[in-house]
């Protein structure tokens, strides 16, 4: 099993792990019922250039395929098939307009909307119609993006990966070389399977895609605003394009931000964008010293005490994995990928990494090391249910300009920085995934690379959110941003976890609605609270 895939997987903010939660403090009364998504059910509808609405999922939800050029320069050559999913506005609501959601990374918006989009709607925005695009090679969108010919393969490539970047007990440079040499199986075994395609997923493209969609939505009558609220990588899609499309958008929400000019030049994967990494793991130790064994399992008097219990199981991990019997073990690789994990949704998370901790610590693999290590990391691209960590890393590769990126010969400097920065996840995720981008070969269709592009006036407002300690994408990026977009505001929160999508904030669910349904930006120095802290201990100031 790819450690980095952990990272990779926390990234894509999956649904089946533990992204409905920060939407709880929507459920004011019963909301849409969420339904489980039919990996086959896109196969039943015909594909049409013009948007053909069909009932679905108990008449609850409406759903299309719209086709789309794959190469706008040539619109009459091979299309593209998006799968579109509507949960249609409240009847008993005045009409606002159609929202479009996007997670990013990997993660079929359409699940996002079948499994959740009920509760972005009720009570605050029973007027808008919640829609969801599977961007180009993801989930029920075709073509598909596939890299392996089946599940035995790719976990194969999974079980052969080497250590994790960082790893201390092996050289520097061999660590970094045999990470390379990996990563390229996976760049190769993804060209030869999806080649013909695969320069045309990135980005710009995508963002042109929502185009296509708004047209069409407008042509079969469709009235009202237009809104987009794009999490983590997705705000780089509605960064791009209000940049394409500046008077496009009525109402423009990012949340956990990326930076897209770094995005599209070495890839937004240096130490500022992994800045607030360790203030997130450091909640961890003070919220576990807060609160009881019954509630933490590696509890101690002070955060101080807990820090050098973890110190001394990272050193006993390096001299003697557990064994995991049936699966392998549990190495410092593993230790550091799960916190990678952990830190992008602390209000769940943190507990079960307080278990894990407790059993490694014990040298005997229980259920917390089993579930962790044996539950599957995400299925197959052709099931649709959840993020491709292949796509994941296609996406950005391909966004991110092949001629600025480290490659392994300088790739030293950059891990130890990374690794400064944040030695809990440096390596396992910036690192890694910047390893990867170097591995990948194939380019974008477009060398986009975003110079100057994201400096505009938008007819829409702009509302970025930031949480004070984010671990990927740092509230720093929001206000960086701000500046770029000049009808634009700043929403704060005092939270722990990987964009606003991870805990419950009533706060939030007031601004984003002030601003949804009145035009209403929040004050210049608007702060939000977290309403669930890890083991349910207050933050404090972060």
């Amino acid at each position: 099993m790819k450690l980095a895939t952990w990272s990779l997987l926390a990234a894509s903010c999956l649904l089946n792990s533990a992204s409905t939660s920060p939407l709880t403090s929507l459920k004011r009364q019963t909301p849409t019922p969420a339904q489980t998504p039919d990996v086959n059910y896109f196969s039943t509808l015909t594909a049409s250039p013009k948007l053909k609405w069909v009932s679905c999922y108990d008449d609850l939800y409406q759903c299309a395929r719209l086709e789309v050029p794959l190469n706008y320069d040539k619109p009459q050559g091979r299309k593209v098939q998006l799968a579109i999913v509507k949960l249609p506005a409240k009847k008993t609501a005045t009409y606002k307009g159609s929202l479009f959601l996007q997670v990013g990374l990997g993660t079929p918006a359409t699940n996002l909307v079948l499994q959740a989009g009920g509760l972005y709607q009720t009570p605050t925005l029973e007027g808008w119609d919640i829609i969801g695009w599977d961007v180009r090679g993801v989930g029920s969108t075709r073509p598909l993006l596939t890299c392996f010919p089946d599940e035995a393969a790719r976990k194969a490539y999974e079980d052969s990966a080497p250590k994790v970047l960082g790893d201390p007990s092996i050289p520097l440079e061999q660590n970094i070389q045999e990470n390379f040499e990996h990563d390229k199986v996976l760049a190769d075994a993804c060209k030869r399977r999806s080649g013909s395609f695969l320069p045309y997923i990135d980005t710009p493209n995508n963002a042109r895609d929502l185009k296509s969609i708004i047209k069409a939505i407008k042509s079969i009558g469709g009235k009202g605003k237009f809104a987009f609220w794009g999490y983590q990588y997705a705000t780089l899609l509605g960064e791009t394009f209000a940049g394409f499309y500046p008077d496009c958008l009525d109402y423009l929400i990012l949340d956990g931000v990326v930076q897209g000019e770094k995005a599209y030049g070495s890839g937004d994967n240096g130490p500022s964008s992994i800045q607030d990494a360790e203030k997130a793991f450091n909640v961890f130790f003070t919220s576990c010293a807060k609160a009881d064994n019954a509630t933490c399992a590696f509890h101690e008097a002070t955060p101080e005490l807990i820090r050098a219990r973890y110190q001394k199981l990272e050193k006993a991990l390096l001299a003697k994995p557990v064994p995991v019997p049936g699966i392998g073990e549990f190495n410092y690789g593993f230790l550091h990928g799960i916190i990678a994990f952990a830190v992008t949704d602390p209000n769940d998370l943190y507990p079960f990494l307080a278990n894990v901790f407790a059993e490694a610590e014990s040298g005997v693999a229980g259920p917390n090391i089993y579930g962790a290590l044996g539950a599957p990391l995400d299925p197959l691209p052709s099931a649709g249910l959840g993020g491709s960590f292949e796509y994941q890393v296609a996406i950005q590769a391909l966004d991110s300009d092949p001629y600025k990126i480290n490659g392994p010969k300088d790739f030293e400097p950059y891990l130890k920085s990374i690794l400064r920065k944040s030695p809990a996840v440096g390596g396992v995720s910036n690192g890694a995934i910047q390893l990867n981008n170097a591995a990948w070969e194939v380019p974008a269709a477009v060398n986009f690379n975003g110079d100057g592009f994201f400096n505009v006036r938008t007819r829409a407002t702009v509302l970025l959110v930031g949480n004070t300690a984010d671990p990927y994408t740092p509230l720093q990026n929001a206000k960086s941003m701000s500046r770029k977009f000049r009808n634009s505001r700043v929403l704060t929160i005092n939270a722990v976890g990987f964009t606003s999508l991870q805990f419950a904030s009533e706060c939030r669910v007031k601004v984003v609605a002030s601003y949804l349904n009145d035009a209403v930006l929040p004050a210049r120095d608007a702060v939000c609270q977290q309403d669930d802290p890890p083991f349910g201990v207050p933050l404090g100031n972060l």
